[in-house]
């Protein structure tokens, strides 16, 4: 086979005062393979949020092969608990899944068997209204033990629900709620095949679902901040963006607050950490990249707990319903962002 050229071409878009740049990749690839490439070169597949979004998506396309046909997006169909708290999994606990060898089967939202047996026959999302009513929610099965606790309290019928459900999610985990889906389309009902989303330039880049294993050209994005939607103290969310050649982000100035603001609303906590620490010795707040502060949007409420330093580290936050700081535990668990 002819070996493919590698281009990557750049198209810088601002969307939401958040600079991005858009790289069409001319190389074909499974989503999976296109996944990998977009998190090592950059920041990860595209997420596309808008109209706007989309239409800078199609020119791009078009402007660098017009003759691409079908390009992966950051878009793939998943099975996720019902119970989303990340407080609740430990590790790799919300990845835990008992397939039967011939499940999952087709289009089905749900799988079988649940925690508090209830005698009532419904189906999932009246089962999941009934949980979230009278109980949490419908049971997440997060180990072996739990799948065999499950198992010893079902009666009757033989099967019965549980919390796990079929949705599409963005690679970067960010929120899916533009949706400009081709019609008649996700159609694919693949019982054992994974799912992902492509656009295009014809019909005005609506989306089409294809099997993952598809190759196709693709389109990766670069963010200058990254929300890590994941739950860690300030030390490990530090040492996670160190690791990825990044850093906790620092905001000293009215510019990268927007920024940092646009970011936070996809936040899956209600805090988020900022790079900023605050030093028992000097008796004084700094950024990680070594400044102090003399831009800040302190919360009238900031300092509770200053007088206990000597007791607890504290670390800033950002707060998600207003976008103020705060001075939290270090310990706490938090969401977090990272600056590249």
């Amino acid at each position: 086979m002819e070996r493919i050229t590698l281009m990557s071409v750049l198209l810088t878009a601002v969307v939401s005062s958040s600079p991005r740049q858009y790289h069409f990749v001319n190389q074909n690839m499974s989503w999976t393979e296109a996944q990998s490439y977009c998190r090592d070169k950059h920041t990860d597949l595209v997420t596309i949020n808008d109209r706007n979004e989309q239409n800078d998506i199609n020119q791009l396309i078009q402007r660098e092969n017009s003759s691409a046909g079908r390009v992966w997006i950051g878009l793939k169909d998943t099975w996720i608990w019902s119970l989303s708290d990340s407080d609740f999994y430990r590790e790799n606990e919300s990845q835990y899944r008992n397939w039967e060898p011939s499940q999952p089967n087709g289009d089905g939202d749900c799988s079988s068997k649940g925690f508090v047996s209830v005698q009532e026959q419904k189906d999932w999302t009246e089962a999941q209204k009934h949980c979230t009513q009278y109980h949490t929610d419908l049971a997440s099965v997060r180990n072996a033990t739990e799948n065999h606790q499950i198992q010893n309290i079902i009666t009757s019928p033989e099967q019965a629900w549980i919390g796990l459900y079929r949705s599409w999610v963005w690679s970067d985990n960010s929120n899916f709620t533009f949706k400009p889906w081709k019609s008649n389309e996700p159609n694919i009902g693949a019982k054992n095949d994974s799912i992902c989303a492509s656009t295009g330039i014809s019909d005005e880049g609506r989306w089409t679902d294809e099997l993952c294993r598809e190759l196709h050209h693709f389109v990766c994005y670069d963010d200058e901040l990254v929300l890590i939607r994941e739950n860690k103290t300030w030390t490990e969310a530090l040492r996670y963006c160190r690791d990825w050649d990044m850093d906790l982000v620092s905001v000293d100035s009215e510019q990268m607050q927007r920024r940092v603001m646009n970011v936070t609303s996809s936040a899956s906590s209600d805090h988020v950490w900022l790079g900023l620490r605050h030093s028992r010795i000097l008796g004084l707040w700094f950024w990680v990249n070594g400044h102090t502060t003399c831009y800040d949007q302190w919360a009238s409420d900031y300092n509770t707990g200053l007088d206990k330093c000597n007791e607890t580290v504290r670390s800033g936050a950002i707060r998600t319903n207003d976008n103020r700081w705060i001075s939290r535990p270090e310990t706490d668990r938090n969401n977090f962002i990272c600056n590249k």
